[in-house]
């Protein structure tokens, strides 16, 4: 049996209280780290409007940002896309400036919202929401603008869809931007051949083997947001695109939790609101695609266009999904020419580009 001495005793207590401050200090660090680049994630370029928060009538609350305008001529909402926040937005954020009040938000489960119950995560539930922040954010009287990206469009759709009167009596203006109308269900991802038949299938298995391992992956983000990486330039961005965009948006999508994603992706796949496009027949309203668009591919904006008869129709070349960041320029061109017609009054031609 080994004896220690006094000396010794003190030595080693005093090594073990060193480790555990060490251990401390590193797990700290790490947590800061963390927060940090979570952080970054959220607010990308540091840019920040007057906050408030709209709570809806299930309890979520929804972290809302506007730009104000001394003297608006309309208000622009912005609702982004699946996992997404309100800051993918920052380069229209900047190009539109000036323009009218701009109202960017965060949809339930992403960004800085709280996310309810599972069950609520529908697209149905986000034309509600859309509904509750341009009530609370938009003043009485100011015509609106809608511009949504993706899951972002589809919440417009189902606003149109559940507050038609609202649509009538508010909306001067709709972007569909990389959007569907419904049938993803089967959707291949730009798959080829045998890959692309067996994607309807497989992808809902995987999503769900997902779900039941949610705290395990959300607990360890930097692998998360590692794993998702070549998944998000494959099926997000089109040719050229940016390393730094395709980082960023990477991070807001690791960002987002997995029950959340799985939740809405259940919704996609009986997601169909074509009925609804109906509602915005007299709005003026730009539908743009990138024509190498993998998660809503170009044949859903056409079914949209073709519904609208005077919808502006612009296909990107070369774009994936993520045109406001692969094409900044144009899509900043052609907002500011939707909000200009919106403002001239209903619908009246249909013209393409």
């Amino acid at each position: 049996m080994l004896t220690l001495t006094p000396e010794e005793h003190m030595n080693k207590g005093r090594n073990a209280a060193l480790a555990g401050l060490a251990l401390g200090l590193a797990i700290g660090t790490a947590r800061r780290i963390q927060v940090r680049r979570a952080k970054a994630a959220r607010t990308p370029n540091g840019a920040s409007g007057r906050r408030t928060t709209v709570t809806t009538d299930d309890r979520v609350r929804l972290a809302v940002e506007i730009d104000d305008h001394p003297d608006p001529r309309c208000a622009v909402v912005f609702a982004h896309g699946w996992l997404m926040n309100r800051h993918c937005w920052q380069l229209q954020r900047e190009a539109l400036a000036g323009l009218g009040t701009l109202v960017f938000y965060d949809q339930r489960g992403h960004g800085d919202s709280s996310a309810g119950a599972l069950e609520a995560c529908t697209i149905d539930r986000l034309g509600d929401d859309l509904a509750a922040v341009i009530r609370a954010a938009v003043p009485e009287g100011l015509p609106v603008v809608l511009v949504g990206h993706s899951m972002g469009g589809m919440t417009v759709m189902a606003l149109a869809d559940r507050h038609p009167t609202l649509v009538e009596s508010r909306v001067a203006g709709v972007a569909l931007l990389s959007t569907s109308s419904g049938g993803l269900d089967a959707s291949t991802f730009g798959l080829p051949g045998p890959l692309g038949r067996l994607a309807p299938r497989v992808t809902p298995v995987l999503f769900e083997s997902m779900l039941a391992r949610a705290a395990v992956i959300d607990a360890r983000p930097r692998v998360k947001g590692l794993t998702n990486l070549p998944v998000t330039r494959y099926v997000a961005f089109g040719r050229g695109a940016s390393r730094r965009h395709v980082r960023l948006v990477n991070a807001m999508a690791a960002a987002t939790p997995t029950e959340v994603m799985v939740g809405f992706f259940r919704d996609f796949r009986v997601h169909d609101k074509f009925a609804a496009l109906k509602a915005l027949q007299r709005t003026r309203t730009l539908v743009m695609v990138g024509e190498r668009d993998r998660l809503t591919p170009l044949a859903h904006s056409r079914r949209i266009a073709e519904a609208l008869p005077d919808a502006r129709f612009v296909r990107i070349p070369g774009a994936g999904h993520m045109i406001g960041f692969e094409r900044p320029e144009l899509v900043h061109r052609e907002l500011t020419g939707l909000i200009e017609r919106a403002l001239s009054g209903p619908a009246q031609g249909r013209s393409t580009a």
